[in-house]
């Protein structure tokens, strides 16, 4: 290849690697005119429209007068190349260089933007759902924890309740007991599952499970199944006498 020439390539963020015809023009010594009365003839002789290879555009000059030009792609470019004699080094430089920009930008980007859109989506969903795995794994943690106080050796029970049992007890569903404790402060919802606030977690008032759940699509999610121990219900009878809620033996 001919070390003398130069390689001049910009990135347009709309119409991807072009070549000025300035440029063209200046790397073949060739007047600007004549490279773009080139450019006019092989517009007019083609029957299909060439106008996304060999792009009409306008440069503002030093003295901010503008002239027009074209903005060749690499198809843009061959094709002119191809209309003229001799100039081989430059042709295959031009060539090489437009077929390496081409390899960046497709390595650096996703193929489109919808594919875009759906890698944004699949990395927010991956993230929310580690978020979700690991607050669970922290409520596991948290209920798993040695307890040493009196209370806790009498209330160990393994008998669990679910939140619809104890909701029972106050003549309520499981929903509008789950919205009361949110309201309380015991617990939030996160991916259409309820969590404990971390200040009691720890403290003994659940008994959770995971289990991993396969969709139609092949995808899989995990599932927190949570129960209330003994020691729950007594906390949920507690924080709810102090709010005027009384089961329905005591009202």
């Amino acid at each position: 290849m001919n070390n003398l020439v130069s390689i001049e390539i910009e990135n347009n963020s709309e119409l991807g690697a072009v070549v000025s015809s300035r440029t063209v023009a200046e790397e073949l010594g060739k007047r600007q005119d004549v490279v773009l009365r080139d450019l006019d003839n092989i517009l007019k002789s083609h029957s299909t429209d060439l106008g996304s290879e060999i792009i009409q555009h306008e440069y503002t000059n030093n003295r901010g007068r503008k002239y027009r030009e074209y903005l060749l792609t690499k198809d843009g470019f061959t094709l002119y190349m191809f209309n003229i004699q001799g100039h081989n080094d430059f042709k295959l430089a031009y060539i090489n260089k437009f077929n390496e920009m081409e390899n960046q930008i497709q390595n650096r980007l996703p193929g489109s933007y919808k594919e875009a859109v759906a890698q944004l989506l699949e990395t927010l969903e991956n993230n929310e759902q580690l978020q979700l795995e690991n607050n669970m794994n922290k409520q596991k943690i948290a209920e798993y924890e040695p307890k040493a106080s009196y209370l806790d050796s009498v209330l160990q029970n393994k008998s669990l309740v679910t939140v619809g049992q104890i909701a029972k007890d106050y003549g309520m569903s499981a929903q509008a007991l789950n919205k009361l404790l949110h309201d309380l402060k015991v617990q939030y919802k996160q991916s259409g599952q309820w969590l404990l606030y971390s200040n009691i977690h720890g403290e003994g008032y659940t008994h959770s499970s995971t289990k991993e759940i396969e969709h139609k699509d092949g995808s899989t999610s995990v599932r927190m199944n949570t129960k209330w121990t003994q020691k729950g219900r007594l906390f949920i009878y507690e924080l709810l006498k102090e709010n005027d809620v009384l089961p329905i033996i005591e009202q």
